[in-house]
């Protein structure tokens, strides 16, 4: 994540910039801090999954026993959803 990701995030969490610089956390709301965080974490959790996700050369090839077959791609897909996942609300 960029220096400037994360001051497009911390806008879009509701923090005002000074001078285009990142807010002073320390000045901001805990809900500020929580949809922050919030942010930050769903783009990680998406970065990963994405690193996780199979590539479309190893969709293509699974048939013929690339990297783990098509039960490979599976598992791959399984792993991606989970990470996507653990952002969801528990009730």
């Amino acid at each position: 994540m960029t220096r400037d990701d994360i001051i497009r995030l911390a806008k879009e969490a509701g923090g005002t910039a000074v001078n285009g610089f990142t807010p002073l956390f320390g000045a901001q709301s805990p809900e500020f801090l929580e949809r922050f965080a919030a942010l930050v974490a769903a783009v990680e959790r998406e970065a990963c999954a994405k690193l996780a996700e199979p590539s479309e050369e190893h969709r293509r090839d699974a048939r013929f026993g690339y990297i783990g077959g098509e039960e490979g791609v599976e598992l791959l897909d399984i792993v991606a959803a989970k990470i996507r996942r653990r952002g969801e609300v528990k009730p």
